[in-house]
């Protein structure tokens, strides 16, 4: 089960690179959102439900993580991008979409990245 985990986890983080990266250029250039990066956000939220929950399952069955901020950050990457979606529907105009997300995938990325340094 830790082993799916860490492979959820894996691909969850090449997932958030890429879309960080896609929607920083796209606010760079005063485009906006494409669906398919819509697409793209969507799966990084199922992937990372997918992981918490094995993770949780994990933690019942072996243990839980040694360091607790691992749980804190995996609910604030798990829940950073709908937020920012939410905030990002507000604003008027496709442009002002993109700079929204780009900030919270930059963030996303922060976020996992502490995740695998906390995850030991």
């Amino acid at each position: 089960m830790a082993e799916v985990h860490g492979l959820l986890a894996r691909v969850v983080l090449v997932l958030v690179v890429v879309t960080a990266a896609w929607s920083v250029v796209l606010a760079a250039g005063h485009r906006p959102v494409r669906p398919a990066l819509v697409g793209g956000l969507v799966w990084i939220v199922i992937l990372a439900v997918a992981t918490g929950l094995l993770g949780v399952a994990n933690a019942v069955a072996a243990g839980a993580p040694g360091d607790p901020l691992h749980i804190v950050y995996g609910v604030l990457a798990t829940l950073v991008m709908p937020g920012a979606w939410a905030i990002a529907r507000t604003r008027p105009g496709p442009q002002r979409t993109a700079p929204v997300l780009a900030v919270a995938s930059i963030v996303q990325v922060i976020l996992v990245v502490r995740l695998f340094q906390t995850g030991g």
